[in-house]
């Protein structure tokens, strides 16, 4: 199964919100993937690749999910981005 969505990073998207992402998707046994626009699709799993994509205030970012449990990851990082990640 896949899901994706797009999110608007409103708040400070410093390494430890990137931490806090990757530690998130780690909960899913589906790929999840983050990318912007001028980028190439990075594992959200891992905060080295989530820090080569140089994320900053105000980019919008695309979230790729595929596998069995796309839909629950979804759904719940996209609810944990705002709240407890506060990107």
């Amino acid at each position: 199964m896949k899901e994706s969505f797009t999110y608007k990073i409103t708040g400070n998207a410093d390494n430890t919100a990137l931490a806090l992402l990757a530690h998130e998707s780690a909960k899913y046994s589906c790929n999840i993937y983050a990318t912007k626009p001028s980028s190439s699709p990075k594992d959200a799993k891992s905060i080295m690749s989530l820090i080569t994509v140089c994320f900053k205030q105000g980019d919008t970012v695309e979230f790729i999910f595929d596998g069995s449990d796309a839909d629950v990851a979804a759904k719940n990082i996209k609810t944990a981005l705002g709240d407890s990640i506060g990107l």
